[in-house]
């Protein structure tokens, strides 16, 4: 095949030819147009102009992507066609061609990039006039139509040419892991970038340098190094992609070899990189791609094409890593005895049509033992281990891929919760239990509680799902029925009368009941004889029980007392009765039907009440009132009188027996007044019957003389102080010198003083009286 640029070639697993393509046209593996095979819409000119991928979705198709050229002016856009070798006897057909995918102008530049699931393959090209990447994904649904779109790195145009887009011209390669992208630009720069092969969108935009021509890239098999290629003036350079910054690995440029006129780079399975050299009959390799700088090593006559010349490109290839033999792998699901074990299978990488056959390690299961399908599900009868094996068939492996693994079938946890049906008494509870269960095991009752046991205490059904350690749950229930409890009440605690009788009773009971009494006794009934608690223990026929307890305290009746048997009411005088302190809640009943606690009796006659205590218990009380006549008693008219001679009060006559008592406390029969004012008597008969009298005693002048002179020089005449018509004992006497020092006093005077001891003089009195306080002064010469 002759041409300038595009080529691609697709071959099978073992090497050999399937067909190629110029971008134009299609060739089978005969050399031949393949069927339908002519212009497929692409431009042998462009430089990446043509890619072959697989249908991940038909290992027997695959999809040819092709671009147009600048000689087009890149008018037609990206357009694809699929092959199907199943055609033809294995030779192939285009069975549809020249599909147009988009018609935006693109670059010269198609390539493939694995997605990071392995199975997918994102297409990507770059816009023209523009700084957009598109990344179409290749999956077993086929083509999308709709791109996922990035906006990075510089604008796509201008350069020389016929039409000046040489910029349109060289090629972009992904690193072998996929996360690196390059381009290089005929007339302008090298361009890096990261590649997301999950996503499809590309970041970090890093320029690298400007040289004359740009045209080939490729990374190195490790993706440290980036190599490009110039085709005037033949250089090969290398970038050092771990070299720090993105200035860094711009400046880490290095001229590695000069080869001549260089086209297209590309890595081979055995991790050296091919150069296109033009009008050569070899290919140039670089031995070590990896190492850094000139020590990558290279060769201008590695590959001798048969006597044939090399232009500018090289077969286009999708990125991917060095090939690795298929691996297959499962995972199984650990499953409870009673639910299926599921298995998924997964190779890698994928491998389309392969056929997956299962063996479960479950012989007692005959012909269920196996299946089939990349994803399988088995229900194993007991629990246990079992080894599972998988094995893989596909296309192009020599030997079934086989892996066995152990599953584990976990037993269900065994619960009993008793019988199903049970019965509890109201007041009790009933206590569920699952029954013991091993480390790590989890409850939950109905009620979302999720303790180890359940307290029931209410009918209803009752349910637990008992969860082991590896998740496998049984549920059990049970019907719990609640039985009423009898209905016992043996009354409020109760005082009782001495002398009284008391029978309790535990109230009407259905048929079949039965009694405990605190005595062991199992009557309906117990007669109480004493003071304590009693209690009575009652059995329903369905064995619930109830209980109910009453102290029971013997009281005395109420002491009660209206005073003496008979008592004396003085006429006109009333008498209030009293049955005395009582306690609380005590009643009382007069013998005139009034309630109140005291009675006012207010003539002769007999009186009663009858107190109630609270507990119930009565005593009755009662007195005979009779009348007594009040006293008349008599002091006589008002009168006056000389104050320093007493006068003698006294009553009328009175009954034998009768006692007195003065206004002062006194109680004499009469009373001597010694100053004015007024007197009161007060009489009480034996009966105990009260008179009173009042008298005024008005004061009236008496003639005295108090002495200026006495004589006490022994001749018996006028020898002593002597108050005439004054009785000097009512009196108090003080007597002072001229100095005003008391020589003399006396609390009640007797007419003595002599003035023992006193020179003959003047002297001075101060005269008291001691009823009210009257006073007199004078002055007194003794005479010797």
């Amino acid at each position: 095949m002759v041409t300038y640029e595009a080529t691609a070639t697709v071959s099978d697993g073992a090497g050999a030819l399937l067909f190629y393509t110029n971008s134009v046209n299609v060739w089978n593996r005969n050399h031949q147009i393949m069927t339908n095979g002519l212009l497929i819409g692409g431009n042998e000119s462009a430089s990446q102009g043509a890619l072959i991928v697989k249908n991940p979705a038909n290992a027997a198709q695959y999809y040819v992507f092709v671009v147009d050229g600048c000689e087009n002016q890149l008018r037609d856009g990206l357009k694809y066609s699929v092959v199907d070798m199943s055609q033809n006897n294995g030779l192939g057909a285009v069975t549809a061609r020249g599909v147009q995918l988009s018609t935006i102008s693109m670059t010269e530049r198609v390539t493939a990039v694995p997605h990071a699931n392995g199975r997918d393959t994102w297409i990507i090209t770059h816009g023209w006039q523009s700084s957009t990447f598109y990344s179409y994904l290749l999956s077993p649904a086929g083509i999308a139509t709709t791109p996922i779109t990035t906006n990075i790195g510089s604008v796509h145009s201008g350069g020389g040419g016929t039409y000046g887009n040489a910029n349109a011209v060289g090629y972009m390669k992904a690193s072998p892991n996929g996360n690196k992208f390059a381009i290089s630009m005929r007339d302008n720069i090298f361009e890096l970038f990261d590649f997301n092969n999950n996503t499809g969108q590309f970041s970090n935009y890093v320029p690298l340098q400007r040289f004359y021509r740009s045209y080939g890239v490729a990374f190195s098999p490790n993706g440290t190094r980036l190599y490009g290629t110039t085709l005037d003036g033949g250089n090969i350079y290398q970038f050092n992609l771990l070299a720090g910054s993105a200035n860094a690995i711009a400046a880490s440029a290095t001229l590695v070899a000069t080869p001549g006129f260089c086209g297209a780079l590309q890595l081979g399975p055995d991790k050296q990189i091919y150069l296109a050299q033009y009008n050569s009959q070899y290919l140039g390799a670089i031995p070590n791609p990896d190492a850094l700088g000139t020590s990558c090593g290279f060769n201008d006559r590695a590959v001798f094409l048969g006597g044939r010349q090399s232009q500018l490109g090289l077969p286009n290839f999708p990125s991917s890593p060095a090939p690795v033999a298929p691996t297959a792998t499962f995972s199984a699901t650990s499953a409870c005895l009673g639910t299926a074990s599921s298995f998924t299978a997964s190779t890698s990488p994928s491998l389309l049509n392969a056929t997956f056959t299962w063996n479960y390690g479950d012989p007692a299961s005959g012909s269920a033992n196996t299946g089939t399908g990349q994803t399988s599900t088995h229900t194993y009868s007991t629990a246990g281990t079992y080894t599972v094996t998988l094995s893989v068939v596909a296309p192009g492996i020599v030997l079934p891929l086989s892996i066995t693994q152990q599953v584990t079938v976990n037993a269900l946890p065994v619960v009993n919760l008793g019988s199903v049906a049970q019965q509890v008494c109201q007041g009790s509870q009933l206590v569920l239990n699952a029954g013991p269960q091993p480390a790590g095991t989890t409850f939950r009752w109905q009620d979302g509680s999720t303790g180890t046991t359940y307290a029931a205490a209410s009918t209803g059904i009752y349910t637990v799902d008992v969860t082991s350690a590896a998740g496998c749950v049984t549920r059990a229930s049970v019907s719990v029925q609640v039985l009423p409890a009898p209905l016992v009440n043996l009354g409020p605690n109760r005082q009782v009368c001495q002398g009284q009788s008391l029978v309790l009773t535990a109230g009407a009971q259905p048929a079949g009941t039965t009694y405990r009494w605190q005595d062991g006794s199992t009557a309906s009934t117990f007669a109480v004889g004493s003071a304590g608690t009693y209690t009575v223990q009652v059995t329903s026929p369905a064995g619930c029980t109830a209980q109910s307890s009453v102290a029971v305290q013997y009281v005395a009746p109420p002491t009660a007392s209206l005073g003496a048997a008979t008592q004396v009411l003085c006429e006109g005088q009333s008498l209030t009765l009293s049955a005395g302190a009582q306690p609380a809640g005590t009643t009382y009943r007069w013998q005139d039907g009034t309630t109140a606690s005291t009675f006012t009796a207010t003539r002769a006659g007999t009186y009663s009440v009858t107190v109630t205590s609270a507990a119930g218990c009565s005593t009755q009380a009662a007195t005979t009132v009779t009348m007594s006549p009040v006293p008349s008693v008599q002091l006589g008219a008002d009168i006056s009188s000389c104050l320093d001679q007493p006068v003698l009060l006294q009553a009328n006559a009175q009954p034998a027996g009768s006692t007195y008592r003065w206004q002062d406390g006194s109680t004499a029969s009469t009373f001597a007044a010694v100053t004015a004012g007024t007197y009161s008597l007060v009489v009480t008969t034996p009966g105990g019957c009260t008179g009173q009298d009042e008298i005024v005693v008005r004061p009236s002048d008496c003639p005295f003389t108090i002495p200026n002179v006495f004589t006490p020089n022994g001749d018996r005449l006028n020898e002593t102080f002597v108050l005439k018509g004054l009785n000097p004992q009512l009196w108090r006497l003080e007597v002072y010198n001229r100095w005003g020092t008391r020589i003399y006093q006396t609390a009640s005077y007797d007419n003595k003083w002599d003035a023992a001891g006193q020179a003959a003089g003047t002297y001075y009195y101060l005269l008291t009286r001691i009823a009210d306080g009257q006073q007199y002064r004078g002055w007194v010469e003794v005479v010797r």
